[in-house]
């Protein structure tokens, strides 16, 4: 069987992977059998070899093959390395012969594919469509966070009350693995009791900080609601909205620049570098982000964090009104975006 996994929500990918690893592993001599390749350096003949091989005292094998269709992608994570498009295009030649290669795999082997998302178009991608099942694991919505929530404390046996779900909702977003570890900090804190609201404000780690990426996502995701909710709760628990108007104009600042630096092709390594994102999560958000606007639209942005921080320092608006007029103003750019792929 041949499997291609790709998708944004790179959680739910890893779990389907852990099931499918457990599923073969019936007699416990999986760890024997299984082959993990790079896809960045791999050629057809190193998937083609391991694939034809019997297990070994064991009833299965499995093969991972990591990153090898983003080697195909304009804009994959292994992009901006040398590659570009016609050079893509002619790479793909030499793995024409692959589905041919991998026709009599045997029904002990299994091959998975693993990526982030891949487009449609991909020529890997097509070549491997006709022999592979694709599953495809987007990023969950915002507004599924909370049904994806009760569904995993079901799975946990917690009980959560549904103030609880939505204030977990807004602290964490749709960071699908922070909320799985947070909920199994919280199963293990409550034990059998119902878990309420002000168990998720003071056990959340990092709850002020995760709100403030909220809110922020929120504005630039045009989730107006949201972030004015998440502004006033900050506010309540003691942070200035000087401090919210800086963490704003920080992120619009790294989407034009991101920006800037996808145009000039390049990779999202050294991007982050040069913003100093280390993590992959963020630099992740940011990319996408950037991805939502044109150059203009964000230039735009930036002149109305300009002009918010002005009426402050004028004495025009004070500044938790100028941050709540601020944030209208940049929930309805986003809202009216025209959406860029550059």
């Amino acid at each position: 069987m041949i499997y291609v996994f790709h998708g944004d929500d790179g959680f739910s990918l890893e779990e389907e992977l852990t099931a499918l690893k457990s599923q073969l592993d019936a007699d416990g001599m999986l760890f024997t059998n299984m082959t993990v390749l790079d896809g960045r350096s791999v050629v057809p003949n190193d998937i083609v070899a391991p694939c034809a091989t019997a297990p070994f005292l064991g009833s299965h094998r499995l093969i991972i093959v990591d990153g090898l269709l983003s080697r195909f992608e304009g804009g994959g994570r292994f992009a901006g390395k040398g590659r570009d498009d016609r050079k893509s295009k002619e790479g793909l030649a030499a793995w024409k012969g692959l589905p041919d290669a991998l026709a009599g795999l045997p029904e002990s082997n299994i091959l998975v594919f693993v990526d982030e998302k891949i487009v449609a178009s991909n020529g890997l991608l097509r070549l491997l469509k006709p022999i592979a099942e694709v599953r495809e694991f987007p990023a969950l919505r915002q507004r599924d966070v909370p049904d994806w929530i009760r569904e995993r404390a079901g799975k946990l046996e917690l009980k959560i009350s549904p103030p609880a779900v939505a204030l977990l909702a807004d602290l964490v977003g749709n960071d699908l693995r922070q909320l799985a570890q947070e909920l199994e900090k919280l199963a293990t804190y409550a034990q059998d009791r119902e878990i309420e609201e002000k168990d998720v404000g003071e056990l959340v780690s990092s709850a002020r900080e995760s709100s403030i990426f909220g809110m922020v996502d929120a504005i630039v995701e045009g989730r107006g609601e949201m972030a004015l909710r998440l502004a006033q709760r900050l506010r309540d628990e003691g942070s200035s909205s000087a401090a919210l108007l800086n963490m704003v104009s920080r992120q619009y600042r790294h989407l034009i620049l991101a920006k800037e630096l996808l145009a000039a092709r390049l990779s999202p390594e050294e991007i982050g570098q040069r913003l100093g994102i280390r993590a992959e999560y963020a630099l992740r958000k940011v990319l996408e982000q950037s991805r939502r606007y044109s150059l203009p639209q964000l230039e735009e942005a930036y002149r109305a964090l300009l002009a918010a921080d002005a009426s402050v320092k004028r004495g025009i608006y004070d500044e938790d009104l100028a941050v709540d007029i601020l944030i209208n103003d940049l929930v309805d750019l986003s809202r009216s975006r025209s959406f860029s792929r550059a």
